[in-house]
């Protein structure tokens, strides 16, 4: 067909990149390109979706978006992996053991990620969701476990690890891992070797922290930008190996359009930890920056 001179070829590059990816990144391929080309499942989707995209975006061919989810459905009946064809996905992607993956429509995914088996890349919403950009956003050199939730218009930044089962709901920066822990999503530097399992809430008028603590640290509160609110400090008031109490109290400096939810951060000499939109910490904040207005619920 005149219609695909120039699409098979480009979508052939791409299956290259990928396909190298995959058996040199998939230990179970052991460097094999032609195992991973013959007998992979989860490679089989990616591969119809690259000609199914090309396909999407050619307007000039008469029912190209039929076209292109025919492709992706028949890529998905061979692996269990569903994506829609109008996602942009980057170069050298795998998806490993990809049964259960789905990647929504208005996904966006950066070069070199590595995704696993049951992964939701969706909207945050059940049913009725606005049309418009309602998926995740991933940065380049992200890895998403297997059974892990990124919902929503989240931006995921670049070299992010997640682990699995997690649930995010709200952006997370560059060069962090993330887990869940308690319920609460905690993420820290990707450099660091070790991380102690930390939870914060508030109760009262006193913020908690408990866990494995570090015998010394910096507690810091950042604003949903990640960025450190000098504004405001924590003066802890109880110091136990495993339960620390602070007050939060207001320099009286003016903090201008200050986003919510707020974080907080623990840096001792071995780790960084931000653990994201603690219980209370915000309303506790706001409080305290206007102490005459009263907030009920979070």
């Amino acid at each position: 067909m005149p219609h695909l001179d120039g699409i098979v070829e480009a979508s052939l590059q791409q299956v290259a990149e990928d396909l190298l990816a995959y058996s040199a990144r998939d230990p179970a391929s052991r460097g094999r390109i032609e195992l991973t080309l013959e007998v992979n499942a989860s490679f089989k989707a990616v591969m119809f979706h690259r000609l199914a995209h090309k396909i999407w975006l050619h307007g000039g061919l008469v029912g190209h978006e039929i076209i292109a989810h025919k492709l992706s459905s028949a890529g998905k009946l061979q692996s269990g992996a569903e994506i829609h064809p109008a996602a942009r996905i980057g170069r050298r992607f795998v998806l490993d053991h990809g049964f259960g993956t789905i990647i929504g429509e208005t996904c966006k995914i950066g070069d070199d990620c590595y995704l696993l088996s049951n992964v939701t890349l969706g909207a945050s919403g059940i049913a009725d969701n606005p049309d418009g950009n309602r998926h995740p956003q991933l940065g380049n050199g992200v890895e998403v476990g297997a059974g892990a939730r990124i919902l929503g218009a989240v931006s995921i930044g670049d070299n992010v690890f997640i682990s699995p089962s997690c649930v995010i709901t709200r952006d997370v920066p560059a060069n962090t891992r993330v887990s869940i822990v308690n319920q609460l999503q905690m993420q820290r530097v990707s450099m660091s070797p070790n991380c102690n399992f930390l939870g914060a809430f508030v109760l009262g008028k006193r913020l908690h922290l408990v866990g494995e603590l570090p015998i010394a640290e910096n507690v810091t509160l950042l604003d949903a930008d990640h960025r450190r609110l000098d504004s405001l400090s924590l003066e802890c008031a109880v110091h136990e190996r495993h339960h620390r109490q602070y007050y939060l109290r207001n320099f009286g400096a003016v903090v201008p359009n200050l986003r919510y939810p707020l974080n907080l951060r623990i840096v001792s000499q071995t780790q960084e930890i931000t653990l994201l939109d603690p219980p209370g910490l915000s309303n506790l904040a706001r409080y305290v920056l206007h102490p005459h207005t009263l907030y009920i619920g979070d």
